[in-house]
């Protein structure tokens, strides 16, 4: 049976309020918003983005209490009322269509809710090295296999609708986003069991959807870029198709200890927390919100496993010889995830995948999902024109 699909959040009259007065402060001309922000704030010579210092303090008046302090049903509504409030205008889509996933027929357990979006219509050419994979041009599109973020415990294909949405109006690609098993009610390796099921689900279906089978892509941030990346390596690891390129945001690439010395730079005050992800290792890989307590699970050997940490993938160079896809992989620069994103996209491109860096040094943690403010659309705007030119769309 299929799990309810995420609905879109309610908002209450206060929170309305806030955002209107933050979507009126971004109005301003951007000297009066910087003075708005106070003082830069630099690390690392990256001076943070003034409209992100802003919602900073937005949210350090609304959000009350650390996600990590919340009960999972309370932290998964304060994350989804942060979402809508720097969600920004929605863009225009053709449609958006709910999905059952046949997950039981492509190795999940059970159906998996999705919706479909696709574009406005307009022609589209195919150029590159996918222009004659297109049997009709003009008719089968690029798709997106979306993974929203949230730690594998919090967030929804609805808190990331605008995210989806501006991949698909501005990229003129399909987008399939997942609302995957979440921990603690399904802990690992459900989401990954999921994103594979996912991915192989809109390659089987291309036909019938209108999708071109050769320039399937997947994406995602944080927890969804871990996703992304772990379904990039099972998929090429485990024979049949695979993504035609890995969009990486913000990627959760290794668990193991030690943790970088990004950890220990932003561990707190730039949105994502060492805290938060504490709660959400133990959450999605035991179920419970702390490690031990007498459990019997490994954890070293859960940390290590390439299905969490794709970063210690023992056989790269063997993904590599199998046609590992190519890579985008954008960080943040106050991010605790930033050196392990980094690590990861080195590793890559030394290995011999194609692999494009993009390190946004004004940034917090979740800047794709951050589109009212200029910040997120640059770097939505930038990550389009990247996945356009890898899956032969004619650019804008």
């Amino acid at each position: 049976m299929a799990e309810r699909p995420s609905t879109p959040y309610r908002p209450s009259a206060a929170e309305r309020a806030e955002r209107r007065a933050f979507e009126a402060l971004l109005a301003l001309p951007k000297s009066a918003r910087k003075r708005a922000a106070g003082r830069p704030h630099v690390v690392d010579g990256g001076a943070l983005d003034p409209d992100i210092a802003t919602g900073l303090k937005v949210l350090g008046r609304v959000g009350g209490k650390e996600l990590d302090e919340r009960t999972v049903d309370d932290a998964r509504t304060a994350l989804a009322a942060e979402s809508w409030m720097f969600a920004g205008e929605p863009a225009d889509v053709a449609s958006v269509e709910q999905v059952t996933i046949d997950g039981a027929a492509h190795g999940a357990d059970g159906d998996i809710p999705a919706f479909l979006y696709r574009p406005n219509p307009s022609p589209v050419t195919v150029v590159g090295k996918h222009a004659d994979a297109a049997r009709t041009p003009g008719t089968a599109r690029p798709c997106v296999v979306y993974f929203h973020g949230g730690g594998w415990v919090l967030g929804s294909a609805q808190t990331h609708d605008a995210v989806a949405r501006a991949l698909c109006a501005d990229g003129e690609v399909i987008v399939l986003n997942v609302d995957y098993r979440r921990a603690p009610e399904h802990v690992f390796p459900a989401a990954v069991d999921d994103a594979v099921a996912a991915f192989r689900w809109a390659h089987a279906n291309a036909e019938r959807l209108g999708i071109d089978p050769e320039r399937i892509a997947v994406a995602g941030d944080s927890a969804g870029g871990n996703l992304s990346a772990v379904v990039a390596q099972e998929t090429t690891r485990h024979g049949g198709p695979k993504p035609a390129l890995q969009m990486l945001f913000v990627p959760v690439t290794d668990l193991t200890l030690p943790r970088s010395d990004s950890y220990e730079r932003f561990s707190s005050g730039y949105f994502l927390t060492r805290a938060n992800m504490d709660w959400y290792e133990a959450t999605y890989l035991t179920g419970s919100p702390t490690l031990g307590g007498g459990s019997d699970v490994d954890i070293d050997a859960l940390r290590a496993d390439p299905r969490v940490s794709p970063l210690r993938a023992t056989d790269l160079d063997a993904l590599v010889a199998a046609g590992l896809p190519p890579a985008y992989v954008a960080v943040a620069g106050f991010d605790p995830l930033r050196d392990e994103g980094i690590a990861y996209a080195r590793m890559l491109e030394r290995a011999g995948v194609a692999t494009t860096l993009r390190v946004h040094t004004d940034a917090v943690h979740p800047f794709i999902n951050i589109l009212a403010t200029d910040l997120g659309r640059r770097c939505m705007a930038e990550a389009v024109g990247a996945m356009r030119t890898a899956l032969g769309v004619d650019p804008a």
